[in-house]
């Protein structure tokens, strides 16, 4: 597992509304580095609280393993508008440099203001126009990926496999274009800093 990076973790910090981790920082690097992981990104939900932590806990261990790597990142809620009741996609935003932690530290400042003007919200959000404007200053300095399940991208393409089971010809091309137009939006706002995750499946179908 060398040369494998886990771009996708969580401590207890993530989220801080919904406690969906129970691993403390410090613990799961630890793990990280038992595992022989060559690194990890700290992505909590909506939360960059274990970023300095996180940070001084690299400085501690550095001498010790110099060839580990932590990067710092976030787990947004990516919505097309701020209304109650929709869908709250997951996405991964990965710092690449003290500029791109700049656009994290922007992006998650703008929506935890909007979550305290905007009432009955559940999660957290960024607008894709937020995320836009924000990457417009700091494109080439953040690592973006379709995230988990909870993603556009699975979502989506798990909506069209249904639809493709009962002959859904109308739907299955509606989630089609959404993807599509999904995968344009994100390429064309992080161009060759987007990444689809891929997760491990047993289903057999």
């Amino acid at each position: 597992m060398r040369n494998y990076f886990g771009v996708h973790n969580h401590t207890d910090r993530s989220n801080i509304r919904l406690l969906d981790c129970i691993n403390r920082p410090k613990a799961l690097i630890d793990k990280a580095i038992e595992l022989g992981l060559s690194g990890i990104a700290i992505t909590d939900h909506e939360c960059l609280s274990a970023h300095m932590e996180v940070n001084q806990y690299a400085k501690k261990i550095k001498e010790k393993y110099p060839n580990f790597k932590i990067a710092l990142g976030n787990e947004i809620y990516l919505v097309n508008e701020r209304e109650p009741g929709q869908k709250y996609y997951h996405f991964i935003l990965i710092a690449k440099d003290a500029l791109g932690h700049k656009a994290l530290r922007e992006l998650s400042s703008t929506a935890w203001y909007n979550a305290f003007t905007d009432r009955g919200m559940e999660r957290v959000p960024t607008t894709k126009a937020e995320l836009t404007k924000v990457m417009s200053k700091y494109k080439g300095h953040v690592i973006a990926t379709t995230a988990c399940m909870g993603g556009e991208l699975s979502t989506l393409s798990y909506d069209m496999s249904l639809a493709e089971k009962v002959n859904d010809a109308q739907m299955v091309e509606t989630f089609y274009y959404n993807i599509v137009n999904f995968m344009q939006y994100c390429i064309e706002t992080f161009g060759e800093d987007f990444y689809i995750e891929c997760a491990p499946s047993t289903a057999e179908d």
